[in-house]
């Protein structure tokens, strides 16, 4: 098993990283300086301090992304224990010894998360529009933040992507419990 690192617990979430994130992280950046040098004709100073922030950026927001699953499970009285980092995305860390839940309670969890980013994308767009034309290190940084927000970690995690042991994202879990709810609804109406 992969060793874990710690990175500290905020808000009841302890929250750990594996080696490959860890790795995922130092690969970013340049990948993102690379990308925001081509988008605005950043120098390579301000490309290198745009591909940091950017990747500082994806972390974060995931993190706040797992604050709204938090907050959801704590109200539905199945609360996670932590945030992990395998790679660049991470998971929702719940306690072991957790009992077999209601389709419902997973359907509540799930939709705690991207709620928190659409409003980060909301908030930051008009930044980002005004920034945006006008180039620039910060431009870019009001940008990338404000897409990754709103269209990856807030509509696209409503993605029904489910390939169970493999990858799953809130969309597929809702999909997936939604239709078991489903079909416990028709068995009783059957009986």
């Amino acid at each position: 098993m992969t060793r874990s690192i710690s990175l500290g617990t905020l808000f009841g979430l302890k929250t750990t990283i594996s080696p490959l994130g860890i790795a995922w992280f130092l690969v970013l950046i340049p990948f993102f300086a690379w990308v925001a040098a081509r988008a605005l004709s950043l120098s390579l100073w301000d490309a290198m301090v745009a591909g940091s922030l950017t990747t500082t950026v994806m972390y974060v927001s995931e993190w706040l992304h797992q604050l709204g699953h938090s907050l959801a499970a704590r109200r539905v009285g199945y609360p996670m224990i932590g945030v992990h980092w395998g790679w660049w995305l991470s998971n929702s860390v719940y306690p072991k010894d957790e009992p077999p839940l209601p389709p419902r309670t997973h359907i509540q969890r799930a939709l705690g998360g991207f709620w928190i980013n659409l409003l980060i994308g909301l908030l930051l767009a008009p930044l980002a529009f005004y920034a945006w034309p006008r180039g620039g290190l910060w431009a870019w940084v009001a940008g990338f933040t404000a897409a990754w927000n709103f269209f990856v970690l807030g509509l696209g995690a409503l993605t029904p992507i489910d390939i169970p042991g493999v990858f799953t994202i809130d969309g597929g879990t809702i999909l997936r419990y939604w239709r078991e709810s489903h079909k416990s609804t028709n068995d009783k109406r059957q009986t």
